[in-house]
This record gives structure tokens, sequence and C-alpha cells, in this order.
């Protein structure tokens, strides 16, 4: 990690910058696959707040009270049970299919560790609802992929204009600045989270 952010730093002046005031990088895994696809799939076009509401309500209500409840648990939770911790219809299908494909075997937390990051993000985005800021979260949170940047994550295109000047809606320009800082896109992206207000616990 060290070396990452050293490197990063001789990048140019203004990541120096944004390193300096923020400090050391503490960028860790959130768990396993199966629990980081789940709270990123609650987590879509929430607020954190809301989001870590919702979160809660799952584990306090189905799962153990830290974890979420594990796939075969999960698949035979009815609507009812899933509306009542808040989740949308469309959630609801997201996480019941992701625990069937859990339970058949088309995914493991296993098998997606010994994938390749565009395999990863195919497999993941093959089930309807996850798509591929939710797949993207899984490779940067809990497979320890240091090379990825997420240009489906509005708050890093919104870090990137406020901080380079780059429009936020430029996907070629974006996604060509950011190759420059393969291959610790992650370790960057961390930095430009954090450097955009209001964010916290990454």
């Amino acid at each position: 990690m060290r070396k990452a952010v050293l490197w990063l730093k001789k990048k140019d002046l203004i990541t120096q910058k944004i390193i300096q005031t923020i400090g050391p990088c503490t960028h860790k895994m959130m768990g396993t696959p199966y629990y980081v696809l789940l709270r990123s799939v609650i987590s879509q076009q929430l607020s954190v707040k809301a989001a870590r509401t919702m979160e809660n309500r799952v584990k306090e209500y189905y799962g153990n009270g830290k974890q979420f409840p594990k796939p075969d648990v999960l698949v035979k939770l009815s609507k009812s049970q899933l509306r009542k911790a808040g989740l949308s219809f469309a959630k609801i299908e997201a996480v019941k299919l992701i625990s069937k494909a859990y339970l058949d075997g088309s995914i493991s937390d296993r098998k997606l560790s010994k994938l390749d990051d565009q395999q990863v993000l195919d497999l993941l985005c093959s089930i309807k609802g996850v798509g591929p800021w939710t797949a993207e979260m899984v490779l940067m949170f809990s497979l320890d992929r240091w090379d990825h940047f997420s240009y489906n994550d509005l708050i890093l295109r919104k870090s990137i204009e406020n901080n380079y000047g780059i429009a936020m809606n430029s996907k070629k320009e974006i996604l060509e600045f950011t190759s420059g800082y393969s291959p610790y896109r992650t370790i960057f992206s961390w930095y430009l989270w954090r450097a955009a207000a209001g964010i916290e616990n990454l």
C-alpha cells in the first residue's frame, strides 16, 4: 500500500495535494463477494444512510444481526418479508437471483476469486438486477483488485470533475485520464471518494 501511495504522489501535483490532505490510505476489503454483492445491490441509488439502515434491517430480521442471511435462508424469504426491511421489488428479485446462483453453484466466492476482472464483471452482470457498478464494487471491496476505476460511480466522476476539471459526463476523456493511474486505479479511486464531501468509512 505504501508503494502504491508513493507512486500516486509522484503522478501530478493535484494528486499529491489530495493525498497529503487525506493522509495514509486505509482502503480495506469489506467482506466476502457474497456480502459485498448483496450490500451493493441494496445500496443502489440510495444515500449512504438509507442504504445502511436497509442493510441493518435485513441482517437484524433475517440474519444473525451481524451478517446477511445465507443463500439457503435468503432464497426462502417472501417478498413481503423483504419489503418489511425496505427493499424495492427490483432489489428483492436481484437478491433472490443472487442467492439462487450461489445455491446452484453458478457463482461462488471461490470461483469469483479465480476469475480475471472482466470475467468477474461478465459473470455478475449476467444476473438480472446486478449492473456494472454493483459488480465493480465486488472487485474493489472484496476481491482486492487494485487496478479498477468505476466510471459508473457518480461520486468518482464528480470528484474527477471537481479536482481535475474533466467534465463528469466525458466518458472517453475520464477513462483515458484514469488509465494513467494504472496499476493503482482502485487506490486512486479511494482517494477520489475521500476527496468528495461527505464520504466516510471507505
